[in-house]
Order: C-alpha cells, then structure tokens, then sequence
C-alpha cells in the first residue's frame, strides 16, 4: 500500500511539473509572447541567497541537520529551475563556506558575510531578492512556510503574499501563516532598498517539517512552488517596472 501511494505520488509530481514547462514551452511557440518574455526576463534580476554557510551553520534541526545545507540545497535547485526558465539569477554563495573575510573573528566573519550580501544586492540596479533560511521553535508543534518582506519598499509584500500563496495552494493547504513585515533582526530584508523577502521554508524544529525539507522530491515541489509565486507577481507587477 505504502509503495503504491509513493508511486502515485511520483505520477502527480511529475505530471504537474511536466504541465508546468509545457505552459511555458507553448507560450515561447508564439513568436509575439517570446519576444515579450524575453525582453522582460532581460531587465532585471533574481538575486538567490542561501542564507548562513562556513562557521555560521544556523539552526540545528532536532536530529542535528544544520540549516546552512537545507538552505543551499534548496536555493540551488530554485536557481536551477529559474535558470531553466530563461530568468538571470546571481546566487550569493554556492557552496558550503561563508563569503565573509576569512581569517578574522567568527563575529567578524559574520558581519563582513552579512555586509557583502547587501553589497550584492545593492550592486545589481533591477532585482528581486529572496533569501531562502528555515525556521526553528523551541516547541516542536510549529510547522510550515512563512515569507517574511521588507518594509521598505512595497513590492516586497507583494512578492511575499504571491509566494506564501503558491505555497499554501499548491503544497501546504492547511498552513494558515501569514506573511509577516521584518524587524531589525532580519538585518538584510530590515536594510534593503530592493524588494526583498525572505522563505522561511519550514519548521527544522518539527520532525515532520524537517523530514520533507531534507527530501530531494519535496525540495523540487517546494522550489516549483516559489518560483510560481515570483512568476505569478512578475506577470502583475511586470509592467510596473517596465520589465
């Protein structure tokens, strides 16, 4: 019984990933939409950030998984699968260490690696920026996606609830959280001038949670999930910025 629902499972990913690219490949069929595509996806770009890495592991999931992996694991395959789409993407790091200045204090290396994220986003003119980290509580009920966003510029809020809506619809129907306005502790989404939100994709504080995001399948269906909530405000919000 368990095998037949795990290949019913696979039969519905791949069915509904397969529908997804065939939206996109019968659109560039149209010589009048993929110029229109093109140029839009020419205009601007997404800025990936795998959140923590080196020395600054993050959160530790209860069976020890520290959130650094989760987050680049994560943010790879939604860049891969933006990528794919025609977008241009720029990660902040692509590997496993911080690109703070090494050699220095680990509080040190923590701030020049905070300091240089800004630096990226504030160096590509015409982008979006999401950040991509898990969450933790000390209590093990809490669980699910929430999108954080900048309140200084109002299309954060946007791309946070085009997001968090993707996610709740096509993943997680029962997840009731609402997209919430940073604080200073989040220091980039706090700072930035962009729009800027930040996917706390889950719980590594819920066994539940943490069992799905270390699972290669649920990554893709997650990142499938978020690249449609940034499709989807693009295709709104796209005029807006001549994009």
């Amino acid at each position: 019984m368990i095998e037949r629902i795990k290949v019913f499972t696979y039969c519905v990913l791949t069915l509904f990933i397969f529908s997804f690219f065939m939206n996109y490949l019968n659109q560039s069929n149209n010589p009048s939409v993929t110029t229109s595509k093109q140029l839009e996806k020419s205009n601007f770009i997404i800025v990936i950030d795998a959140g923590h890495g080196g020395s600054d592991g993050g959160a530790v999931g209860i069976d020890g998984t520290n959130e650094s992996v989760l987050n680049l694991q994560i943010a790879q395959k939604l860049n891969d699968l933006l990528t794919l789409e025609g977008f241009n993407t720029v990660m902040t790091r692509n590997d496993e260490n911080s690109i703070g200045e090494s050699g220095s204090s680990v509080r040190n290396e923590k701030v020049s690696d905070i300091h240089k994220r800004m630096d990226i986003m504030n160096g590509n003119e015409n982008c979006i920026f999401i950040s991509v980290h898990q969450n933790f509580y000390q209590g093990s009920s809490s669980w699910g996606t929430q999108v954080f966003y900048s309140g200084n510029n109002e299309e954060s809020f946007h791309i946070a609830s085009s997001i968090q809506s993707s996610v709740v619809s096509l993943l997680q129907n029962d997840n009731k959280r609402a997209v919430k306005k940073s604080g200073s502790s989040i220091y980039l989404l706090y700072k930035a001038q962009k729009p800027a939100v930040l996917v706390e994709c889950g719980f590594i504080s819920n066994q539940t949670d943490l069992f799905k995001l270390k699972n290669e399948q649920y990554q893709k269906q997650f990142v499938l999930c978020v690249a449609d909530g940034i499709i989807n405000y693009l295709n709104e919000k796209g005029a807006l910025y001549g994009f």
